[in-house]
Formats: C-alpha cells, structure tokens, sequence
C-alpha cells in the first residue's frame, strides 16, 4: 500500500471477504451468496499519539553532538514508504530526487467515505492522499448488503521514513515567549549512521541550529532549539535532516497571540449608505498587533445561526425554553428566504429546551409563565408544548389584578408595574382579548406617569398603545436615542431609577431590543439600533440580556433586511481598498469577513456596499493590546499564583491562593501554556477543599467557596509541562459571585528543561 493515492481494495477485501484480522472483535459477518451490492463506510484517522519528548533532550545550540539514544523497535503493520508522501520518486524511478520536499499537511483524520459501493467480488478501491504524518494509522471499515447483513474491521498502517526528522511544536505561543522546541530525529533502518540536522524558524519566531546527530540502528535522538517570538503573527518552524542517502524534511506553522491586556472598540451601522468612521486605538497600543475586522451580515439568520452553535457547544440561557424562541425565529426567517435549516439541528434545540424547561412549565408561578410563554410564542409543533401553553396563559390571568396590572412583587414601583404589565399582556396568547384590553386601559390610565423612554419603547413593544398615546410614547423613545460621543454609535441609556420586569436595571442590550421593537418599521434609527444590538452579541454570553434574550432575538430578525443578490461589500482605510468579500444570497447565515491592519493611528475607515441596501448590517471591531498596568485588579481582592519549580515532562503543581472580602465567591480562570497537561485528580483535589474546577485545552476554570472573614484560600493543582522555556497565558480573569470578570496581569510560567 503506498503513502499517496493508494488503493484500499486489499483492505476492503479483508474486511468483507476474509472478515478480520489480528484480535479485532468481528461484527455479524456477511453470507457469501449475497456478494453485490455491498456498501462500505470507511473512516481514516491516527490510531496513536507520539508522547512527549522526554526532559532530557540535549540542548541544540549550533554543531555538537549530542547524547546517543537507543530506541526499541515500534510495531510496524502495513508500513508505508513515505517518499511517495512527499513526492519523492521511488528507488526504481530514474528521476533525480533532488532536495526532499518538506512534509507540512498533518491533520488528526482525513478520510470519510460513508457510501463505497463494491463489486460481486466485495472488494472496492478509493484513492486518497494520505498526510504527511509519520505514524500509525486506524482505518475503520462498516459494510452492508441490501438485506441488511454487516461485516465490519479495524485495520492499521503505517507512515514511516528509514530517516525522518519531527519538531514537537506547541499549539500557540505569546508575543515574547521564549522556547526550547523538541526536535526528535529517528532513524528506522537496521544500520547506524551520522546526520545533519538543520533548524530553522521564520515569521513570528527567531532562531536557529545546526548539528551532527548520532543514530544507531533504529535508534533515535532529541535536541532542543532555543526560539523566541519576537511579535505576533505566524510563525514557521523548518526542519531537515540529511544522512548518507536518506533525508527529510518536515514544516509546521504555530500561530503566536499578542500580548498584553485586548482592548476592543467597536461601531455598528447599517449600509443603507457609504459608512465612514473612526475608531482611535487606546494609549500605548502596539501598532504591530492592531487590527480592524469588519463582519458584514447579510441576513439576521446569519447572527442566529451562531446563536445556534453557542447554545449547542453548552451555553445554558437565562430563560430554560430559550431553545424554542431561537428555533421558531429560524423557522420564520429560513422560510421567509426560502433556504433550508438543518432539520437535526432543530430538533436537538427544542429537545434540549424541553428538557430544561419542563418542570417550570409543568406547575408554573405567573411570573415564570409570562416568561416561559414568551419564548413559545412562535412553537407550534411539539405536541407537549401546545398541551402546555393554555396552562401558562391561564396561571398567568389568574395573576392579574382587578386594575388591568401585573406586579411580580407585593410592593413595586408604578414604573415597575407599568413594564411588568406590558410584559405580561405581551406574552399572553393572542385570543386573550379581554385580558390585554384592561392591561391596555391601565396603561392608559397611567400614561402621564411615563417619562423615560424605556419604559414607553416596552409599553409600544407590547402594543398596549395606540392613536394619541402611541405618538406620544414615540416622542419619548425618540427624545432617548443619542449617539455615542466617542464613535458616533446610536445608542440608548435608560435612567438610573429605572427597572426591568424583572426588577434590575435593564441592560443595554435589553434597551436596545425594546426600543428597536417599539419604533415603527420606517424609522430611520431603527436600523442603526439594530446593528449596534447586534455589536453586542458575545459567542460567550449571547446578547447578555438574560430572560430579555428572547426580545433581542425578535428585534433582530424583524428590524434587519435581506439580501436578493449578490452584494460585494469593501472596506476602505483613507480612501484605500484594504479588503473586500461577496455576500451570497442562496447562504444567508454565512457572514462576509473582512480585516486590515490599523497601524496604530487614526486611520478613517469606510465600508461600503454595493448595490447599497437599507437593513444591510455590518460589526466593526478594533483589537489592540496594550501593557499591562498595576491598576488592572479587582479592588478588595488578594491573588497569587505560582508556577515555580516546573520541568519539562515532570510532574509539577500550579498553586493559586486568593482572598475576598467575607461571603463572596471567586471564579478565577488562569490560563495555561500549550502543551500543560491538568492531571486528573486534580478536579477531586479542587473539590475536597470546596472548591470546582473545570479544564480546558487553554485554561483552568476554578470557583472557589464562600470566603469566611480573614480567610485565605489555597488550591494546588497537579500539572505536567511538556515544553521548557518561558511562557505567557491568556489574562488572569477574576469575577466575584454574580460580577463581571476582571482582567489581571497573567504570570509568565518559568519551566525548566
């Protein structure tokens, strides 16, 4: 079997024909008079991982030799010359080799085949490129006739080289890190031999060496290469190593993150029209590392489709039935296209909503039924759902009292009550006549008390008002939109006083949604607003505007337009194309991209959309980093954390203490370097001091328990590096119980060789 465009056929065989091989449990094999017709699913991905270089590579700083190392011999099933993967002619080509083309295409999988139809004889042929991995790979192979009988395998091959050289690279790295990269070079033939090995990194990293390696038979060694990351960007490590009539040569790319605390400044708009706009980078920004992107939407399903996958990779909304509001806004739109939204998707979302939601909606209190039903507004096909919202309404009548009002609380403001109340009439059904014509004469009655303009944008919103009152509420939402002294930016700030249905103060996201809901269709700034709503949005926190969530979906999808055609969109730095991008109108949930360098100046920027259409909304981001300062911390709170006395491949402790002032709780995520491996008692040892801890490929996430007066607490975690040098991390995030997180200086991890 060879390395590049090689045939499975033999493969197949075996699996169908000969059923299995080497202690691979057989699945029901297939009877052999019901030969034609099979079909085959094939899955290629590696079947193992190399471990880590051990921590007593030798150093490589230039021509030395370096310690021998024997190495035992690795089982080899189905080997497979690997200069056909790096287009190396075969020994029996007359071809001249020339220099060995470097191996850069290294993907964990990269073949599934779910549908290969074989021949009477059960053996089917793929061609496929295999990576330029050197290992051992796992080919799981599923067949079935058209009566439904199935054979099934596992079979291994393997990548080899008879000298190949492999630089263990991290997954990332910081601007100003400084590592000692793993090279490993292995020799796989029966004889020793003498080779050069020559690194070097370009881009985002500096440094080099060369030396003259030792390798006995099928014996292997590990130098180290001191790298620097002198900014962020890309950077690419190139490794060759050359040995009598063997060679290879191998690349790999790590990209390196700037470091510092990010700053974001953003503006949104619509592009109903040319866009300019200035967004000044922050004091001692570094120019290197500041950029500008530009996400242009051509449709709100493009937001909501994130919005998916957020929900989908584990975000728990505010609102448990906030699944079935997202579900049924993607209904409405993909419909209102005439695209298509993934069935599956749809069904696991309103599974999952059901899921939480279905204690509260099975013995509901009123206030939880006006929310519940405000996410089930557009769910008309789950049969439990529809069984359940008369049950909602009716908890939520019998809650209303004998004025027309609401109140969730036994005393509240009557500005509280007014927004309580339209929030209410607002998630009733809409056959509940009567019920909305008392809350709707209440409000009346009420009306002169109403003298901010978030309070009159949810009266409108829940459409409470009409005729005289309707225009007067208006002036008031109008008289609330401002513009952003900085940017630019419609925005809108609600009064101090004044609280949400919910009893806080709403957010900015909430005040937006309601006011976007609340002005009519043709209202210039309602399209801005909009867009600003939509610059709000977080992968991490969605719209942040809790049981409110499900108005910000709604202003979005009805206040923004789509597309019809085609429409390049460009960006523009003083005048100048810097990028541009097409939106298609057959993926109206696939946003347009597009970045340039912001120099660290006060560059203009202009994005225009051609044809320029009203509702088209784009999100501008600014990204810089600057250093970080004594004053970035969280007032009150003590934290320190401690990485000493850690080595390359050893087991080690990363310790982190704090104190908070008495009943507070911290949640502390503390980055990790690439390649730190967590050990799994560490979440049980977190735990037995009362404390969770949650891993992550980049992070710790530790919340400790309630401080009590004077106490500090301290938590060790068991950790093991596998790169030697010095490292930084993403910033030390520290979030007192139910706060905001605050950005500290990260430390600089020191680990030995």
């Amino acid at each position: 079997m060879s390395a590049r465009g090689f045939s499975v056929g033999a493969l197949v065989a075996a699996a169908l024909v000969g059923c299995l091989s080497a202690g691979e449990a057989p699945m029901p094999p297939m009877e052999q008079a019901a030969v034609a017709d099979r079909f085959v699913e094939m899955e290629v991905a590696k079947a193992e991982e190399a471990p880590p270089p051990p921590a007593s590579a030798a150093p490589m700083d230039g021509a030395m030799g370096g310690a021998r190392r024997e190495a035992a011999s690795r089982p080899s099933p189905a080997p497979v010359d690997a200069r056909v993967a790096n287009d190396e002619p075969a020994p029996d080509d007359d071809g001249d080799r020339g220099e060995q083309a470097a191996r850069s295409w290294f993907p964990e999988s990269f073949l599934w085949q779910p549908r290969l139809v074989t021949g009477d004889d059960g053996v089917a042929e793929l061609d496929v490129a295999v990576p330029d991995s050197l290992t051992t790979w796992r080919v799981l192979a599923l067949a079935h006739d058209r009566a439904g009988q199935q054979a099934g395998t596992v079979q291994q091959f393997q990548g080899t080289l008879p000298l190949y050289v492999d630089p263990v690279v991290p997954g990332w790295l910081y601007a100003g890190d400084r590592l000692l990269l793993p090279v490993q070079v292995v020799n796989t033939t029966a004889d020793p031999l003498t080779a050069r090995l020559d690194v070097e990194a370009t881009g985002a990293l500096s440094g080099s060496g060369v030396a003259s390696v030792h390798l006995g038979a099928a014996g292997s060694d590990v130098r180290r290469v001191p790298l620097e990351a002198e900014s962020a960007g890309v950077a690419r490590i190139s490794a060759r190593l050359a040995g009598g009539d063997a060679q290879d040569a191998a690349e790999r790319e790590i990209p390196v993150t700037p470091a510092g605390r990010p700053v974001e400044k953003t503006r949104a708009g619509t592009l109903a029209a040319r866009r300019s706009f200035t967004l000044a980078p922050p004091d001692a920004a570094d120019p290197r590392t500041d950029r500008l992107d530009v996400t242009v939407f051509p449709a709100p399903l493009a937001l909501l489709q994130l919005e998916l996958e957020r929900l989908q990779s584990g975000a728990r909304p505010t609102d448990p039935a906030y699944g079935f509001a997202l579900a049924g806004q993607m209904g409405v739109l993909s419909s209102a296209l005439g695209v298509d939204v993934d069935p599956d998707a749809m069904r696991r979302l309103k599974l999952l909503a059901w899921q939480r939601a279905a204690a509260y909606i099975l013995s509901p209190d009123p206030n939880r039924a006006a929310d519940l039903l405000a996410s089930l507004r557009l769910e008309h096909d789950q049969p439990q759902v529809v069984e359940a919202v008369p049950l909602l309404a009716q908890r939520l009548l019998d809650a209303q009292r004998a004025d027309g009002t609401w109140s969730r609380t036994g005393r509240s403001t009557l500005q509280q009550v007014l927004v309580q109340t339209a929030w209410s009439a607002r998630a009733l059904p809409e056959e509940e006549h009567g019920a909305v014509l008392r809350a709707s004469a209440a409000v009346e009655r009420n009306a002169a008390d109403i003298r901010d303009g978030y309070t009159a944008a949810v009266v409108l919103a829940s459409g409470l008002a009409d005729g005289g009152l309707q225009e007067e509420l208006l002036k008031r939402v109008r008289a609330g939109i401002g513009a952003d002294p900085d940017t630019g930016e419609a925005r809108v700030e609600p009064r101090d006083t004044v609280l949400n249905p919910w009893g806080v103060r709403p957010s900015r996201a909430e005040v937006l949604a309601f006011t976007v809901l609340a002005l009519p269709a043709g209202d210039e700034a309602r399209g801005d607003l909009a867009a600003a709503l939509l610059r709000s949005w977080s992968p991490i926190t969605g719209f942040g505007a809790g049981p409110a969530d499900v108005v910000a979906l709604e202003a979005v999808a009805s206040a923004l337009g789509s597309i019809d055609g085609p429409v390049t969109v460009t960006l523009l730095r003083d005048g100048d194309e810097v990028a541009s991008g097409t939106l298609d109108p057959q993926q109206p949930g696939v946003a347009a991209v597009l970045s340039a360098e912001a120099h660290g100046d006060d560059s203009e920027f202009t994005v225009a959309a051609s044809p320029e259409l009203p509702g088209l909304a784009f999100v501008a981001t600014r990204r810089s980093w600057v250093p970080w300062t004594d004053a970035d911390r969280l007032a009150g709170v003590d934290l320190a954390v401690d990485t000493s006395r850690l080595r390359a491949g050893e087991p080690g402790t990363l310790t982190i203490e704090a104190s908070a002032p008495a009943g507070v709780s911290l949640r502390i995520e503390q980055g990790l370097p690439s390649g730190v491996l967590v050990d799994d008692d560490a979440v049980r040892a977190v735990a037995q001091l009362g404390g969770t801890l949650e891993v992550r490929t980049d992070r710790v996430i530790l919340t400790t328990r309630a401080f009590q007066p004077l106490e500090a607490q301290s938590f060790a975690i068991p950790v093991t590096p596998t790169f030697a040098g010095r490292f930084q991390t993403s910033p030390l995030l520290v979030a007192p119980s139910g706060a905001q997180a605050v950005p500290h200086r990260p430390i600089a991890w020191t680990v030995a060789p």
